[in-house]
């Protein structure tokens, strides 16, 4: 049986697209699953809920799925994904905004397979080195103690943990063996939106057959997602860079301050409604 594992989509429906076809070649019939973060930053919520909806891809609610529902703050997220997150509660379908709601924060996808966006406790905590990487499969062994693979995103890098190894971000393409005894945590990188230097869309194939697993990067029509992304109105860049230069990071720190604003007050008006 083969598992792919997918994350931060980002409402990026080309690189989505890309992935799926590519999954479809590499490792047909695969189930696919999803770590969270559908929606956010991109100009394509809708379809790309579509897409996972049509395919009955199991998955989790992250923190851009919080924000764009109210049920998280933006005080931890940067210009783009808040502006983005406003933009879309208005264009989202109160179809798709259901579906969003109805996310767990986390699941068990396959026997033995667990999948959450960040960690096991918040959909808002980043796995990003060892100390971290370990306290998380404490929560995994406290919650699903015969799980062997917790697959998370939220970093958008490629990355593996276990407590023998330590972390190790993916150089991608890879293949590597799971380990055969102890649990371990996966992060299959980011489809929508690289944080890195190259538009790129990441994922990663787990094979039970042979206890490994593949990690995949391609490329896709990233101009096509720039052009929306202007005709929208949102930041273009499908590649999060942080501004260079103090007036630059001025500017950004003025729109930050007026989009998070802006943005409890939206908030606030949807509690009164709820």
């Amino acid at each position: 049986m083969q598992i792919a594992l997918i994350a931060d989509i980002h409402a990026n429906l080309e690189a989505l697209d890309a992935v799926l076809e590519d999954i479809e070649r590499t490792a047909p019939g695969a189930m696919i699953i999803c770590a969270g973060d559908i929606v956010g930053y991109g100009p394509d919520p809708e379809a790309c809920i579509t897409r996972l909806r049509e395919r009955d891809v199991p998955c989790v609610m992250g923190n851009h799925e919080e924000m764009l529902l109210g049920k998280r703050d933006f005080s931890r997220c940067v210009y783009a994904g808040v502006k983005s997150a406003l933009w879309a509660r208005r264009r989202v379908s109160a179809e798709a905004k259901s579906f969003l709601a109805a996310l767990p924060a986390s699941r068990e996808v396959a026997p033995g397979i667990v999948v959450c966006h960040g960690d096991l406790e918040s959909a808002d905590i980043y796995i990003s080195d060892a100390k971290r990487g370990s306290a998380v499969l404490a929560q995994l062994g406290e919650q699903w103690p015969d799980a062997k693979i917790l697959v998370c995103g939220h970093t958008h890098h490629a990355a593996i943990y276990t407590e023998a190894s330590g972390f190790d971000l993916v150089a991608v393409p890879d293949q590597r063996p799971l380990p055969n005894a102890e649990p371990c945590i996966v992060n299959p990188g980011a489809v929508g939106q690289s944080r890195d230097t190259r538009a790129v869309a990441r994922y990663a194939i787990v094979d039970r057959e042979s206890n490994s697993i593949a990690f995949h990067e391609l490329e896709y029509d990233h101009a096509t997602t720039i052009r929306k992304l202007r005709r929208a109105g949102l930041v273009p860049q499908v590649v999060l860079r942080r501004p260079e230069g103090k007036i630059a990071q001025r500017i950004e720190w003025y729109k930050l301050r007026w989009a998070r604003y802006w943005g409890e007050r939206d908030n606030a008006k949807m509690r009164e409604v709820s």
